[in-house]
């Protein structure tokens, strides 16, 4: 089957580019870090429909780390780090997140764990090398998702002034247009340690923190010199309480991997309306628990 963006609902203005453009009407929610837990995404599935239902043209928009999670011996001994157990479904996520993106409006950035299939270092959280488990559990699809994977936008732009990112702001390209040269291949074989301060694609994969001023460098980058209003949401980092505004332009959002179930948290903004900063974002409204 193709992966080309004709054949996804949301087209070539996100699929196969580095810098996804989003509509500026609808409503946009936004789920972080699965490592391959289904249950979370059928939920974050179950809420786009309900949107859908209401007729609010919903955008549902995973922020990268579908895929890579704990081996199975974890479960018998489960860390409390690791938040409400569940099992890594890895394959089947991956594959039903192929499909449901040719019939409705989803998408997914690249996380430095999908990075792993593509040209990124290799990850060893739960092995010494995920990506090569995750594609032998795939056996036969391997090519396909590998490929689906390839067509993965870095960020996300809508024109409300929100940006997403898998990682922290921490650099960005001097426009735009600019992020279009960036590579996904190259990688192999930069130390874990470096990605984040390598490029700007190593930091927007494995950055843990910016500045204030290097989110409103990345926020000017993209909209011009005049921004004025608007702000980062990025995941990567596990945030406990379900999300830390790290300053006024950023906001970190832990949906699924390292949480409780009743910590984590998604977005859930209109993209027709404006937001200041990140500072305006409020409980209850925009910020809301996965599981009431």
């Amino acid at each position: 089957m193709s992966t080309e963006p004709s054949l996804r609902a949301m087209g070539d203005a996100v699929w196969g580019r580095r810098l996804a453009r989003l509509p500026e009407r609808g409503v946009l929610l936004v789920c972080t870090d699965l490592h391959g837990n289904v249950p979370d995404y059928e939920r974050m599935k179950a809420l786009y429909f309900q949107e859908k239902a209401l007729g609010n043209d919903p955008v549902l928009a995973f922020c990268g780390d579908l895929v890579h999670g704990p081996d199975p011996g974890t479960r018998a001994s489960w860390p409390r780090y690791l938040g409400t157990p569940y099992d890594d479904r890895s394959a089947e996520l991956i594959l039903d997140m192929e499909r449901f993106t040719r019939v409705e409006r989803v998408f997914t950035l690249l996380g430095n764990h999908e990075h792993a299939h593509v040209g990124g270092p290799p990850v060893p959280k739960f092995y010494p090398d995920e990506a090569a488990v995750l594609e032998a559990s795939l056996g036969a699809e391997t090519e396909r998702v590998v490929e689906f994977i390839r067509s993965f936008p870095l960020l996300a732009v809508a024109p409300n002034g929100l940006v997403l990112t898998h990682a922290a702001p921490r650099a960005t390209e001097p426009r735009a247009e600019d992020f279009e040269r960036l590579r996904y291949d190259g990688y192999r074989t930069v130390p874990l340690l470096r990605m984040a301060d390598v490029d700007t694609l190593g930091a927007l994969l494995w950055a843990r923190m910016a500045t204030e001023g290097q989110a409103r460098r990345l926020l000017r980058a993209i909209f011009g010199e005049d921004f004025t209003e608007g702000f980062v949401t990025f995941g990567h980092d596990v945030v406990h309480e379900g999300y830390d505004r790290f300053s006024a332009s950023q906001i970190c959002v832990s949906t699924s991997f390292g949480l409780d179930d009743e910590r984590k948290t998604y977005l859930r903004v209109d993209l027709s309306q404006r937001y200041a900063n990140a500072n305006v974002l409020r409980e209850g409204v925009e910020l809301l628990p996965l599981y009431p």
